[in-house]
This record gives C-alpha cells, sequence and structure tokens, in this order.
C-alpha cells in the first residue's frame, strides 16, 4: 500500500511539473514571436531600384558628398515599389524601416537593387558606375569624373542579423538588353528599313538557354544566402509601348514586337520560377502585364517614362544623350507593382 502511495505521488507530482511548464511555455511564446523580427531584403535591376523616380536615397546630400553614396549611384528610390511593400501585421511600408547594417529593429528592409544590374552583379562581381558630374559653371567649376564600384548584391547578407522572411527582385531586363532594343527602336527606322530591331532580338533568344542559367543562378543564391525559410518573390516586367507605337520615333510594328517579346520574357522567367519551386525553393512569380495594360509609355496615361533625352539633374553622367530615366515605371507605375507583390506577399501570410 505504501509503495503504491508513493507511485501516486510521484506521478502526481510529475503531472502538476507538466502541466506548469505547458503553461509557462503558454505564457513565454508570444514573446518569442514578437521577438522574431521581420526582415525583408531587395535586390535585382532598375526596375526594382526605382530609377527615374525622384528622390532617391542619398540625393539631399551635397554633389561632393552623393557621388560617393551608394544609395544614390545605385538610384534607389524612396518612392519604388520595394519602398512600398506591406506585410501583414506590419505596420507601414518598408519604407519606414530602411536598415544598411546589422540591427535589432523588429523590423528591417535591407535595399540593395541598383540601376544597371545584371544576373553576376547581384551574385559574383561589383557593378561599375560611371560618375560625371560638374558643380558650378564652365568658368568655374570642380568636376566629378570617376568610376564608382558596387559591391555584389549578395553582400547585403552579410549585415543582417536574423532569419529572412521575404526577398523581392526584378532581375534580367539588362541581361538581354532591354535599353538596346529600346535604342533600337528610337535610333532605326521600320519606315526607312533601316531598323535592327530583329537581328537583335534573334540575338537574344539565341543565346537564351545562357541568361536562363544565369538567371536560376541567382535564385538558387539567393535561397542559399537568404535561408530556405525566405520567401523569393519575383516580379516580370511590364510591356513597354503603347501598342500604337510613337509617330515617327517608334512605329507601331516596333512597338508590337517588342512588347511581344516582353511577354514572352516574362513566360520564361515564370517558367524558371516554377520550375525552381517544383524543386522545393520557396519561390513565386508575381505578373505585372495585366495592371500596366494600356498604361505603357507614349499611352494617354503613361506608367512607364517615355524616352527622355539629355540628361536630368540626378543622372550619373551629366553628358548622356538619353536619361536613364527612361522607360522606366513612374511613380503611379511603382505604385501599381507594389500592389501586385503587396497582393502575393498577403497570400503568402495567409497560407502559413
Amino acid at each position: 500500500m505504501k509503495k503504491k502511495l508513493t507511485k501516486a505521488l510521484v506521478l502526481g507530482a510529475m503531472l502538476s511539473l507538466t502541466m506548469q511548464s505547458v503553461s509557462a511555455l503558454a505564457v513565454t511564446e508570444p514573446n518569442i514571436v514578437n521577438d522574431d523580427p521581420m526582415i525583408v531584403v531587395s535586390l535585382g535591376d532598375s526596375y526594382s531600384s526605382g530609377e527615374g523616380i525622384e528622390t532617391f536615397y542619398g540625393q539631399e546630400k551635397s554633389l561632393a558628398n552623393k557621388v560617393y553614396d551608394q544609395d544614390w549611384i545605385a538610384h534607389r528610390s524612396t518612392k519604388g515599389w520595394p519602398a512600398l511593400i506591406q506585410v501583414p501585421g506590419v505596420s507601414g511600408t518598408m519604407s519606414n524601416y530602411k536598415t544598411s547594417s546589422s540591427s535589432n529593429a523588429s523590423c528591417q528592409w535591407y535595399f540593395a537593387a541598383a540601376s544597371g544590374a545584371v544576373t553576376s552583379n547581384v551574385t559574383t562581381t561589383k557593378q561599375s558606375k560611371y560618375i560625371n558630374k560638374r558643380q558650378g559653371n564652365i568658368f568655374k567649376h570642380t568636376d566629378y569624373k570617376y568610376t564608382a564600384y558596387l559591391p555584389k548584391q549578395l553582400d547585403v547578407f552579410n549585415n543582417i542579423n536574423g532569419g529572412v522572411d521575404y526577398v523581392t527582385m526584378t532581375i534580367g531586363g539588362n541581361d538581354v538588353g532591354f535599353a538596346d532594343i529600346i535604342t533600337e527602336c528610337a535610333t532605326g527606322s521600320t519606315y526607312l528599313g533601316t531598323s535592327n530591331l530583329n537581328k537583335k532580338l534573334n540575338k537574344i533568344w539565341d543565346n537564351m538557354d545562357n541568361t536562363k542559367a544565369d538567371i536560376k543562378n541567382v535564385y538558387e543564391q539567393v535561397e542559399n544566402k537568404a535561408g530556405y525559410d525566405a520567401a523569393i518573390v519575383v516580379a516580370g516586367y511590364p510591356k513597354l509601348l503603347d501598342k500604337e507605337g510613337k509617330g515617327w520615333l517608334i512605329s507601331e510594328e516596333e512597338a508590337t514586337t517588342v512588347n511581344a517579346n516582353v511577354v514572352l520574357f516574362n513566360d520564361v522567367i515564370e517558367g524558371l520560377v516554377n520550375e525552381c519551386a517544383d524543386e522545393g525553393m520557396n519561390i513565386y512569380f508575381v505578373d505585372v502585364e495585366d495592371a500596366f495594360d494600356n498604361h505603357e509609355a507614349y499611352s494617354d496615361d503613361a506608367w512607364i517614362n517615355k524616352i527622355i533625352f539629355g540628361a536630368k539633374s540626378e543622372d550619373l553622367d551629366r553628358t548622356t544623350i538619353a536619361s536613364a530615366y527612361s522607360m522606366h515605371p513612374n511613380a503611379t507605375g511603382a505604385v501599381a507593382y507594389a500592389n501586385c507583390v503587396n497582393s502575393k506577399i498577403a497570400e503568402i501570410e495567409n497560407n502559413k
């Protein structure tokens, strides 16, 4: 009887301790969740940096200082779509949480996208940016003329203290030479038979297997750096030109051809994302084509800048023939991009 009583007491004590432990866990678990920061990283090319949408981070500095400011050199916009990212449960947008070094803040946004970046600038090589600015006038001035080098974008992960939740990007447009294609439309002429547009496009597609391998490598390297739990959100590109073209500058034939190839390239990107997802990667594609329909450059309500001849005040090279702002989404276009990406993030959060 005594032994049975002892066992009963021991079992009762163990049960009591177990219940206390469960109770303690129930009390402390919310604190563990709250201590886990929301970390968002934005990588990619000019469509992610916000090229053409002032104000850029660092723009407020004096010329002597901003020509060495990496945010300004990369043309990272305070109003680009990554700055407008919203995550359910986090107040405001990522613009409220920009971070550049290790942080313990409850929400952290690391912005490494850079205008002009190609896939290798994300993964392996520094990106060179030519600076040619002048302060003063022709009689008395100071010239700032040099080549700046931005670190490879994956280096941003070296500054992050905690688990990454989201990585966003657009990448690949510069690898296929979107800028060269638009330049060809503007300088060649289908009316006069001087256009080399189809030749340039054929060259792009002849090299597409290599381009696809480079883009997929970006996704894989990002996963390695961000961690397998990080959701990689890849946005596509909008069709660029109003379907009717722009008079003598861009023919209807050229506009139709360019837009059709943008659609095909988006299909390639989406196919790569789906391939990676099938292989177990936590990756998602965001289509922005429908959002920009009837809002292409030269349309009546354009959300993409037309070709802008001559340098704008914030262009890195004051002697450029066409501004880098050309053929990039404007502030309204950035909002449209953000709406598409935010919908995908809300969907991901809802499915957790």
